[in-house]
């Protein structure tokens, strides 16, 4: 199943460009600032946030994960909120949010190729220009 991880792959490729996540890890979508634009200073409109670490970054890479399911997906993405505060086991909510932004992931996944740099631009998360 393709997903979305950190990269530092093409780091720097905007003056606003930060990577707080180890390569790799999966990320998911995170908090948005009211009004925020992509090159404010919060960065919140142009990043994404580590499963794990629960920071940003403004580069992510599509990958194939064999091994990873839409189930699995959704249990990572449940653990991730859990641990950084935004549910609590058992919540039926954040199971439903969970599920909901499994499927968004999965679906923005799809749109590109393996390999792909990607970087998200307040609402469109594009290919990165070489």
């Amino acid at each position: 199943m393709k997903v979305l991880v950190s990269t530092c792959e093409s780091q720097g490729k905007r003056k606003n460009d930060f990577c707080y996540v180890p390569e790799g890890e999966l990320v998911r979508l995170g908090m948005e600032c009211d009004g925020g634009k992509p090159d404010d200073s919060c960065g919140c409109s142009r990043s994404m946030v580590g499963m794990t670490c629960a920071k940003g970054t403004t580069t992510m890479k599509v990958v194939e994960m064999p091994a990873m399911t839409p189930a699995l997906l959704k249990d990572e993405l449940l653990a991730s909120l859990i641990s950084s505060g935004w549910a609590k086991p058992g919540d039926t909510g954040g199971a439903k949010w969970a599920k909901e932004d499994a499927g968004q992931l999965i679906r923005i996944a799809n749109g590109f190729l393996v390999g792909d740099i990607v970087e998200k631009r307040g609402r469109s998360i594009q290919v990165r220009t070489k």
